[in-house]
């Protein structure tokens, strides 16, 4: 486990993407594991690092302003962690808007990491495991950008499948 703490706290993108994947897991045998690895980056936030979150009603801007928020932070030389959470397709479950295509990514930027999440029945906005992704990417991101569907619009997205 000390391992991937150190790759995760290093930035390094395929730890990321695996904590965070084991963070959504929906297999109870993971819960342990994923509870362990939340703990043990808790306390490793970036210093001077900080999240910020962007909600609001569908349409009003929120990944065009995400998007120049995360390009003004990259032009300081800010490495940033992206969690655009959408709400889910009933069919596959996963997120249905994948704002993470609207926030605008150089190519072959490493110092950006995007990741969608899907509220799933969740009410209010946030993915069940938004809050721990938000300290998974704290200790490999010295800024965290969290958009979110906003109270309200899963509702509203449900009733349109």
């Amino acid at each position: 486990m000390t391992t991937e703490v150190e790759r995760v706290c290093a930035g390094e993108r395929r730890a990321v993407a695996a904590a965070l994947n084991l963070i959504e897991s929906t297999r109870g045998s993971d819960r342990a594991a994923a509870e362990a690895l939340v703990d043990a980056v808790a306390g490793r936030a970036r210093p001077g690092g900080q999240v910020v979150g962007l909600t609001g009603p569908p349409g009003v801007g929120k990944s065009t302003l995400g998007g120049r928020v995360v390009g003004e932070w990259r032009r300081r030389g800010v490495t940033v962690g992206v969690i655009a959470v959408d709400p889910s397709s009933r069919a596959s479950g996963g997120a249905v808007l994948g704002d993470r295509s609207r926030i605008a990514k150089p190519a072959g930027d490493d110092g950006v990491f995007i990741r969608s999440m899907a509220a799933r029945d969740r009410l209010g906005g946030l993915a069940p495991g938004t809050v721990e992704a938000i300290l998974v990417m704290r200790a490999a991101f010295d800024r965290v950008l969290v958009e979110t569907v906003g109270v309200g619009q899963s509702e509203r997205s449900r009733r349109s499948w």
